[in-house]
């Protein structure tokens, strides 16, 4: 995906690793959710809960060098670029 980034561009996240029993489609391990909006809609979405260091440890792994910090609660951001 990073192919869609000119050279030496940066990238900007943020997230949260909130994810309520009753949303796990799977069971407690699911990677996989369902939310569902205040209009009523749902919708399925991956949601994996890393933690800071080791969603850095996996980035770099794919070739990124982010950095990720953590707010209070779930909140999480990362900013950084290609390695």
């Amino acid at each position: 995906m990073d192919d869609c980034l000119v050279p030496g561009a940066r990238v900007l996240f943020v997230d949260d690793n909130h994810r309520s029993p009753d949303e796990l489609v799977e069971g407690a391990t699911s990677s996989t959710i369902c939310r569902r909006l205040d209009d009523g809609s749902s919708h399925r979405a991956v949601k994996v809960p890393h933690t800071p260091p080791s969603l850095e440890r996996r980035l770099a792994q794919l070739g990124w060098q982010i950095s990720v910090s953590a707010a209070q609660g779930s909140f999480y951001w990362g900013a950084g670029g290609r390695a």
